[in-house]
């Protein structure tokens, strides 16, 4: 299914998006719900406060996101992009699932290869940050 309406769950997402190019995790505490939770190939992560810190220290290696697709179907936002390293290694391509409901991000489904992600920096060595 791919439908395009749009009920502003679309500024949810480039909010959430802006907040990683800037790299700045506290710009989303509008954005994120409480209780959002999240899987990855990093594994699970329950809450807003452990999700930020998680996204922080990988908002820290990255230098760039291209986008290149995003569908939207109400409360769902999916984006394809790629991720380009501040170390300039190789970028990757993530695809990027947001649930939105009530204008706050619930759920995140995120896929990538978590291997080029390491060659470009350990994100656990950002914890302190």
């Amino acid at each position: 299914m791919n439908a395009t309406h749009d009920t502003g769950n679309t500024a949810v997402a480039d909010a959430y998006f802006d907040a990683w190019q800037a790299n700045q995790p506290s710009q989303l505490a509008d954005v994120l719900a409480h209780d959002v939770r999240v899987n990855g190939p990093l594994g699970q992560i329950d809450g807003a406060a452990q999700y930020q810190v998680s996204l922080g220290r990988i908002f820290a290696i990255t230098g760039e996101l291209v986008f290149h697709k995003r569908w939207v179907d109400g409360g769902d936002v999916m984006t394809w992009f790629d991720l380009h390293p501040r170390d300039g290694s190789e970028p990757f391509p993530v695809a990027s699932w947001l649930q939105i409901e009530d204008g706050r991000i619930t759920r995140v489904r995120v896929t990538f290869d978590l291997g080029k992600l390491l060659r470009a920096g350990d994100p656990q060595e950002f914890a302190d940050q």
